[in-house]
């Protein structure tokens, strides 16, 4: 018994407690993967040190918290017996399967945080850009999150969901430059640049960090037909509301599956 926010607490405690080992692999990988990819950015000149470090951000986010969501769910899917899952109603499910989204982030969450803070000392991002930072990040965890939730229950296997994720991701991210060959066809690309630079998770970063013109950079700037029309960098807080429909799309359509069968979750 109890409110939902106590609920919610009492499973984030009681996650804590027990995967502490778990918490600190996952801090201990996610700040590697960080530094192999800021490394990577920094080599290929894509922007100032604060700028290829939040786009390193950003990577490891959409990286990491896929499997993390995946995982989970699958992890107590399995734990769970057919009586529990056959007693839960539908309100009941989707608050559950909301906290076992939220507990999965956690640790990437407080990675988040830390890795932005250490960002202000060392790579002197201001805080405003770094308050920015930690909220876009927030959101693309708990939308790539859902997002794999979403895999796992389709294909049921988490790796599988995980690879779905990834898939769908790297088409965002890559879009712009699928343009190029996608022109030989269109004669005018103008009307999809727009909605192409809105659901690409990595154009927050170009919002938030003012003169960034990551398209016009000598290394990209070949790759893509972007740079031959007029367009502009959308919001990042416009580019965060467009993840957070694509995520709430797929909870939402995980949460019906299991109102229109309760035998859906049973792997």
């Amino acid at each position: 018994m109890g409110s939902p926010a106590r609920r919610v607490m009492n499973a984030i405690i009681e996650a804590n407690h027990s995967s502490k080992k778990g918490f600190i692999v996952c801090i201990g990988i996610t700040s590697l993967l960080l530094w192999l990819t800021y490394q990577l950015l920094i080599h290929a000149n894509l922007g100032s040190s604060s700028e290829c470090f939040a786009f390193a951000q950003v990577f490891v986010v959409l990286l990491v918290a896929p499997y993390l969501a995946a995982s989970r769910e699958q992890y107590e899917s399995r734990s769970a017996s057919s009586a529990q899952l056959l007693s839960l109603t539908p309100i009941s499910f989707g608050k559950r399967l909301l906290i076992r989204l939220i507990v999965s982030q956690i640790p990437l969450l407080c990675w988040i945080f830390f890795s932005t803070v250490f960002a202000i000392f060392v790579n002197d991002m201001s805080i405003g850009k770094a308050l920015k930072m930690i909220v876009v990040l927030g959101i693309y965890c708990i939308s790539a999150g859902a997002v794999a939730m979403w895999g796992a229950h389709v294909l049921r296997d988490n790796i599988f969901g995980t690879a779905l994720t990834y898939f769908l991701l790297c088409i965002l991210v890559s879009s712009a430059f699928l343009l190029k060959p996608l022109g030989r066809y269109i004669d005018n690309l103008q009307p999809i640049i727009q909605p192409v630079l809105h659901l690409n998770p990595l154009i927050a970063v170009c919002n938030i960090f003012d003169g960034l013109d990551i398209f016009r950079n000598p290394l990209l700037y070949d790759r893509t037909p972007i740079t031959d029309y007029v367009f502009s960098y959308p919001p990042w807080y416009v580019c965060g509301f467009w993840q957070l429909v694509i995520g709430g799309c797929c909870f939402l359509w995980t949460w019906h599956r299991f109102r229109s069968s309760k035998f859906a979750v049973i792997y």
